[in-house]
């Protein structure tokens, strides 16, 4: 079904990310290419005396120290797979455009993210997946952070037997798909 799978990689989520993408690539013997996309734009709003050209050299070799990580993940779980950094520009390019833009150039059938922050600030960031669905017209899977499907489906095998008591139903949580 899906011959080339672009997953969008951040320092946060790299490894929740690249296990649902290794995945996916053996269930449809795909490609994977992995991409890193570092924004330097936030650093640039900060105090007018920081060092810019520092901080931007500081988060490019952080950048790459990330493609490294995924590089040797790959190279153990999926040996023919890509992987990529893009430093977007001051202006002009967003995450999400860089991702779409990546995704067209490959020729990737499926794009797989992170789960967006849940941090109080996250109002401030983009938000890479809706911007990625609006540029890339392909289909986008968002890869949660939390417990993998099959460990919970495993769990939930163990604990088959056992008796639960019955508790006030929590509050739900409710989750747009993409």
């Amino acid at each position: 079904m899906f011959s080339k799978i672009l997953v969008a990689i951040s320092a946060s989520s790299a490894d929740t990310v690249l296990a649902s993408a290794i995945e996916a690539a053996r269930k449809y013997d795909a490609q994977i290419v992995a991409l890193h996309v570092v924004d330097p734009t936030p650093s640039y709003l900060g105090a007018a005396d920081d060092n810019f050209g520092l901080i931007v050299e500081a988060m490019s070799a952080h950048g790459r120290k990330v493609v490294a990580h995924v590089r040797n993940v790959l190279d153990d779980q999926a040996p023919e797979a890509e992987v990529r950094m893009v430093m977007l520009p001051m202006c002009g390019m967003t995450v999400g455009r860089a991702i779409a833009a990546v995704a067209e150039e490959t020729g990737a059938d499926l794009i797989l993210l992170g789960e967006r922050s849940t941090s109080r600030w996250r109002w401030l960031s983009e938000d890479v997946a809706s911007e990625v669905v609006r540029r890339s017209g392909r289909p986008v899977q968002i890869a949660a952070d939390a417990i993998a499907l099959s460990s919970a489906r495993h769990a939930g095998e163990r604990w088959a037997d056992v008796f639960t008591a019955r508790r006030r139903p929590a509050k739900s949580r409710v989750r747009a798909c993409i």
